[in-house]
C-alpha cells in the first residue's frame, strides 16, 4: 500500500513538472499587422492587432478553449467508462 502511495506522489510531482514546462514554452506568430503569443498549454498570452493588444479577444478565445477542454474531458471520461464495461474492468 505504501508503494502505491509513493508511486502516486511521484506521478503527481511529474505531472506538476510537465505542466510548468508546458506553461513556460511559447510560440510567436506574426502576419502583417497581426501577431499572437501562445503558451505550451495552449493558452493565448497576447493578441496584437494593428499594434494594439486585444485583451478582450484573448480572454474570449481562452474562455472558449477552456470550455472545449471541459467538454472533451467529459467525452473522454464517458468513453473510458464504456471501455471499462466492455472489457470488464
Amino acid at each position: 500500500m505504501f508503494d502505491k502511495a509513493k508511486q502516486l506522489m511521484q506521478l503527481q510531482k511529474l505531472q506538476s513538472e510537465i505542466k510548468k514546462k508546458l506553461e513556460s514554452l511559447t510560440s510567436y506568430e506574426e502576419k502583417g499587422t497581426h501577431s499572437v503569443v501562445v503558451t505550451g498549454d495552449k493558452k493565448i498570452q497576447k493578441i496584437i492587432v494593428n499594434g494594439v493588444e486585444d485583451k478582450v479577444l484573448r480572454d474570449l478565445i481562452n474562455s472558449a478553449m477552456k470550455k472545449m477542454d471541459t467538454k472533451i474531458e467529459k467525452e473522454m471520461k464517458d468513453k473510458e467508462e464504456e471501455l471499462k464495461k466492455l472489457y470488464g474492468f
